[in-house]
């Protein structure tokens, strides 16, 4: 996908619809950006849609006030259509209605045929997004959620055997951690809690920390 369609659903600018832009598109404040926003939270040049590997990337500009998408916090991200994106008083919907129909059909295609519930209702949540595409949004806490179920997102595609390789040795670690504390967890009989000592918590707690800095060093190789 080499374009990107995105509609206003909150902000200034709300109801605007911004066709099949070709990448890259930036979006901002100042004359100059692919879109600019009537928004003063909004930096003058505050983010950035570029295609990599045939997928959209969302790279925030260092901006004054963020970007998240679908709630998160994000310095890069791929983005999909029905994806929610906030930036400063402004919320954009990734996406036409007919992109999305066909991200719906491909997600439940994907969902084994006992979770046809859960397909129905991941329609009806991006059936609602839709749906205020040109009117004032009364509450964005759901449009916040992420689209996609609870699944992993797909492994990179296209590495190189040194790449395929240093990301199994993470994932080895990653795994080996989180093995270690859950199997140091106990269930106490009658109680639904699980519960884990304190110093697998903290190897939990650390594992979490270096990770993050992981993603920061990969959003920003300067850090």
């Amino acid at each position: 996908m080499a374009h990107v369609t995105l509609r206003v659903l909150h902000g200034a600018d709300r109801g605007k619809v911004f066709d099949r832009l070709h990448t890259p598109v930036t979006i901002g404040r100042e004359e100059g950006n692919s879109i600019q926003l009537n928004d003063e939270r909004i930096s003058r040049y505050h983010l950035k849609f570029q295609v990599d590997n045939d997928k959209i990337v969302l790279t925030d500009l260092e901006s004054t006030n963020g970007t998240k998408v679908n709630g998160e916090d994000i310095q890069v991200r791929i983005v999909r259509d029905g994806d929610v994106i906030a930036i400063g008083r402004s919320l954009l919907l990734v996406g036409s209605h007919t992109d999305i129909d066909r991200r719906i059909a491909d997600i439940a295609a994907r969902l084994p045929a006992a979770d046809g519930a859960k397909a129905r209702e991941l329609a009806q949540r991006l059936q609602k997004i839709a749906a205020h595409a040109s009117e004032a949004v009364p509450d964005l806490s759901d449009l916040h959620r992420p689209v996609l179920p609870g699944d992993l997102p797909p492994l990179p595609e296209r590495l190189s055997p040194a790449q395929s390789a240093e990301l199994g040795e993470l994932f080895d670690h990653v795994q080996a951690v989180l093995r270690e504390a859950t199997e140091g967890a106990v269930m106490r009989p009658g109680n639904e809690r699980v519960e884990i000592d304190f110093a697998h918590w903290q190897v939990v707690l650390d594992l979490q920390a270096k990770l993050a800095g992981m993603l920061r060093s990969i959003s920003d190789p300067r850090s």
